[in-house]
């Protein structure tokens, strides 16, 4: 009697798995076209089914992760490139921003993720390279695993915005 339910729950997990794999395929190639139209070939960056079943495994121990992947295609796709918009931010940020350094004052969490990472609202204490210092707040995408760094209280480098200070990308934590 054991053996044929392990059977059973074998036969589903295998056929769960190659839905899984075709699933990932169908939003992996809706993704990359929707990036494509926008002007950005990423192909080369795409995860391989390899990878994609490595994430599937860890679905258990993130419960973001889980939900996001639960999530109609058209919904996945929309927070995917909203997450990508973010680090773009980051990364015209971190590219083109004066240095700073900053010290997160409060952490909040919204409730709301954004392609299984959760979302938070820092409020920032920064301090620019001419020693002025300011407060703002700002939104802060995160794995839950990594939330820990960016404890209130830590300090980071920081990028500011010459144009708008208000825009403050937070990076690496200074020890």
């Amino acid at each position: 009697m054991f053996k044929k339910i392990r059977d059973k729950v074998n036969e589903a997990t295998q056929q769960g798995a190659a839905r899984g794999a075709q699933d990932f395929q169908q939003h992996a190639e809706q993704f990359r076209q929707a990036a494509a139209a926008q002007g950005y070939d990423i192909t080369p960056q795409l995860p391989t089914p390899q990878l994609a079943a490595q994430a599937l495994r860890g679905l258990a121990a993130d419960p973001d992760m889980a939900a996001f992947m639960a999530l109609p295609p058209g919904e996945q796709l929309s927070q995917q490139q909203e997450l990508q918009a973010y680090g773009t931010e980051l990364r015209r940020l971190y590219d083109t921003g004066e240095p700073a350094t900053l010290v997160v004052r409060a952490l909040e969490p919204t409730g709301r993720t954004i392609a299984g990472q959760a979302q938070y609202t820092a409020t920032l204490e920064v301090t620019r390279a001419d020693g002025s210092t300011y407060r703002t707040v700002t939104p802060l995408i995160t794995p839950l695993a990594t939330i820990q760094q960016y404890a209130p209280g830590t300090r980071h480098e920081a990028r500011v915005d010459p144009a708008d200070p208000a825009k403050v990308g937070v990076f690496g934590p200074i020890a």
